[in-house]
């Protein structure tokens, strides 16, 4: 496992603002619900699935101040064009977006992830990602969300960054109070899926409420090198909080690199 070593600079304040060569984002729907895509101004291999934070929505990640900062990113040659997607995992007319809630909803939404959300975004772009060049992330109960996709999915996504969230799959808050059963429980899944070809980069921050969950379970996780060894990657951010602009600042750091060996 690597960790500490990722210099997380500031985001430009020039990259906030509207770029030039500027993207575009559609909105394709499927039965009551939505989604975003995220089409780069030039030519692109990759494609990253964003999943939000408990609360939140498809607008999280596609506000102006990251997609201006991904514009910028890709027009001044930092970051290698990719395609983006935003779904959310609630449904329409959920109201309780409570922790609990929004847990059992994250868990619900992995086969509509495979059924509905990739095949729909893929088909719109025109063609079927490789497993190579597929990645899922997001923050909060989106790390969480991650974390199944590790679990169910290994034969869709290769790339997985889960940004200040744990695995659920012991419970709530699993990774901080039953980090050994939480890791456990991921290598069982990956074993299961015979899938051992994968990249995890998990970044949180030592300010951030989710830091003792994420931080118990991936220090569980080094106690399986042979299994995740280099294949795990692991930064914290000194002051680092639970918010979304902190969250755009660690893709600014890690993006570059995310599809890189």
């Amino acid at each position: 496992m690597k960790n500490g070593g990722l210099n997380m600079r500031e985001i430009p304040g020039a990259y906030l603002e509207p770029c030039a060569g500027a993207g575009r984002v559609e909105r394709l729907d499927y039965g009551e619900k939505f989604l975003l895509v995220y089409t780069p101004a030039k030519p692109a291999r990759h494609i990253l699935y964003l999943i939000h934070g408990g609360g939140g929505d498809q607008y999280a990640f596609f506000c102006p101040a990251f997609l201006n900062t991904v514009d910028h990113m890709i027009a001044d040659g930092l970051l290698e064009p990719l395609y983006m997607v935003s779904p959310c995992f609630y449904d329409p007319a959920e109201t309780d977006k409570t922790p609990a809630s929004s847990g059992v909803a994250v868990k619900k939404f992995m086969s509509e992830l495979r059924d509905q959300v990739v095949p729909l975004a893929e088909g719109f772009i025109g063609r079927s990602f490789a497993r190579k060049d597929r990645a899922i992330g997001g923050f909060s109960m989106g790390g969480v969300t991650t974390w199944y996709a590790f679990m169910r999915a290994l034969d869709l996504f290769r790339w997985f960054l889960p940004l200040s969230g744990d695995c659920w799959a012991c419970g709530e808050k699993g990774g901080g109070e039953h980090p050994a059963e939480t890791a456990k429980a991921l290598v069982d899944a990956m074993r299961e899926q015979g899938q051992r070809d994968f990249r995890i980069h998990a970044v949180t921050g030592s300010k951030d409420i989710a830091f003792p969950n994420l931080d118990g379970q991936i220090r569980a996780m080094a106690d399986y090198p042979e299994l995740f060894g280099d294949r795990l990657r692991y930064d914290v951010m000194e002051g680092g909080v639970h918010d979304y602009e902190t969250i755009f600042r660690y893709l600014y750091n890690i993006l570059p690199g995310a599809f890189a060996e």
